[in-house]
């Protein structure tokens, strides 16, 4: 799914809430130690000691991320059956890629200030040492979201990012986005928070993708949406598809009585395709050519201060102009 160079830019040395916040000599080990210790314990036993060893080792010295981040405990009821399902798959990639992860590892710290460095070029306010985390996770590649004390936190999944041998480069400058505009504007998770509809998901992943097309320029649409067969999607499909995104745009980003399934239909991958005709994901398709029309009219420093309230609103004006419609 990803267009595969070095892995440039995983980020930090860092897992815990406090050692987000600061360098912290008694905190937990890095993730790539954590993963060894887990890895000598749990490989080829059965899969309830190896998910036991997983807790021990790569959880319980990092609980509060992993608790409020990886499996987002708050807002899913089923994070455990999530989290079982998962690593059993997870756990039969180990045996290939785990010679890997301490060199990519150690290539994260030296990149994260490149990376920072780039981004602030757009957004002089950004900080130059934001708060991420490398972590070990089998159902994403990068996300942001908040801490107990609503501190928002970038997890970059160390494992699934050589899985899919990510182009970081464009990955990175999308994701440090989503930290900005957390601490900025207050759009937390990617734009999934509780009590909003599907168009903050669809204006904060567009605008997320806009952003690296600034940051990092040259690539093709099916790069900067990891995933080619958006990229080869025609403009001409834009107004359909704008059109039926709007029988979706008023259902919850959160919604377990739904088991999210509008979100699910627009915004993750997935083997079996959502829509026939139309690749999984392609709410981040709609989302960038939505965002390359609003900033014809919209700076993007006003788009970023946008609070969850007016960027729903300004997206599902955009989305009904785009198709053809004036009114609901």
């Amino acid at each position: 799914m990803r267009t595969p160079i070095l892995l440039l830019a995983l980020v930090c040395s860092c897992v815990s809430a406090s050692a987000v916040r600061a360098a912290d000599p008694q905190g937990p080990p890095s993730i790539a130690n954590s993963f060894r210790q887990f890895w000598d314990a749990a490989q080829g036993q059965p899969f309830d000691k190896q998910i036991s060893k997983w807790d021990e080792f790569i959880e319980r010295p990092r609980q509060e991320l992993y608790d409020w981040v990886v499996w987002e405990k708050r807002d899913n009821p089923s994070w455990a059956k999530d989290k079982a399902f998962a690593l059993k798959a997870r756990f039969a990639d180990y045996p290939r890629i785990s010679g890997e992860i301490p060199s990519a590892f150690r290539s994260l710290e030296a990149a994260i200030p490149v990376q920072a460095a780039r981004f602030r070029e757009l957004f002089p306010d950004a900080p130059a040492k934001p708060s991420v985390a490398v972590v070990l996770a089998p159902d994403f590649d990068s996300k942001t979201g908040v801490l107990a004390d609503g501190m928002p936190v970038l997890a970059l999944s160390i494992d699934t990012l050589i899985l899919e041998k990510a182009d970081l480069g464009i990955l990175f400058p999308h994701e440090l986005f989503h930290l900005y505009d957390a601490k900025h504007a207050g759009i937390t998770n990617d734009g999934v928070m509780p009590d909003t509809k599907l168009t903050l998901p669809l204006f904060e992943e567009g605008l997320a993708t806009y952003v690296s097309t600034q940051v990092s320029p040259g690539h093709t649409d099916g790069q900067y949406l990891f995933q080619a067969n958006l990229g080869a999607l025609p403009a001409s499909r834009l107004p359909e598809v704008a059109r039926r995104f709007l029988l979706d745009a008023d259902k919850l980003s959160i919604d377990p009585a739904h088991n999210s399934m509008a979100y699910g239909r627009w915004f993750e991958g997935n083997d079996t395709p959502y829509q026939a005709d139309l690749p999984n994901r392609s709410g981040y398709w709609l989302g960038l050519n939505l965002i390359r029309q609003m900033v014809k009219t919209h700076t993007l420093p006003e788009m970023a201060s946008w609070g969850p309230e007016q960027a729903q609103q300004e997206t599902l004006a955009a989305l009904r102009m785009m198709a053809g419609n004036s009114t609901p």
